[in-house]
């Protein structure tokens, strides 16, 4: 059974400091994760895809991490600002087979 699972579901901190998102995953097999963020007047935002030989990758103050052994990746973000209060989805991809 695939799965995807975000932690916490809720995160307030204070402007100009650091937090950590986190998604655990089931799916196999394995494509991409991508991490989205998600105002609420506008649609999702792709903020990072990586793949499966990825273990770090960055967009400005986003930083995403993949853990493929453990199925685990976590987006730092580094010193908050308000532009950062929205959304945040951890979205998994499958390879599709021939006949699926």
């Amino acid at each position: 059974k695939n799965q995807v699972e975000q932690s916490p579901q809720s995160l307030v901190i204070l402007q100009g400091k650091n937090c950590t998102l986190q998604c655990n995953y089931t799916v196999t097999p394995f494509n991409n994760l991508r991490w989205y963020k998600q105002d609420a007047a506008k649609g999702p935002v792709t903020l990072i895809i990586m793949t499966f030989s990825e273990n770090t990758k960055s967009n400005g103050r986003y930083t995403a991490t993949l853990d493929a052994n453990t199925k685990q990746s976590s987006l730092h973000i580094t010193a908050s600002q308000l532009s950062d209060s929205a959304s945040y989805i951890c979205v998994v991809s499958t390879l599709c087979s021939p006949g699926t």
